[in-house]
């Protein structure tokens, strides 16, 4: 599976990300370990995001945990620049 991600370590809740799109719009996603990891394996998987077709966007890490951030391409090239803005 073909996504760009980044490993945003351990956050406290209320981190701000935020995803700056360049070529296409893109599913955005901010999940957990646990998320993650089902996402890779092809299961069922829960997510903070959505779908964006304009840049920035922000998200709010919702709890204390070790997070990703997955940003899905529908059809082209896709890049991404992530910032964490507060921690």
């Amino acid at each position: 599976m073909e996504h760009l991600y980044w490993d945003l370590g351990p956050c406290v809740g209320a981190t701000s990300v935020e995803v700056e799109l360049r070529g296409v719009p893109a599913r955005v996603c901010l999940m957990d370990v646990e998320e993650y990891q089902a996402y890779l394996d092809g299961e069922e998987y829960e997510y903070h995001g959505g779908y964006w077709e304009s840049s920035p966007t922000i998200l709010d890490v919702p709890y204390d945990a070790r997070w990703y951030l997955v940003v899905d391409g529908y059809d082209g090239r896709i890049t991404a620049t992530v910032t964490k803005l507060v921690d």
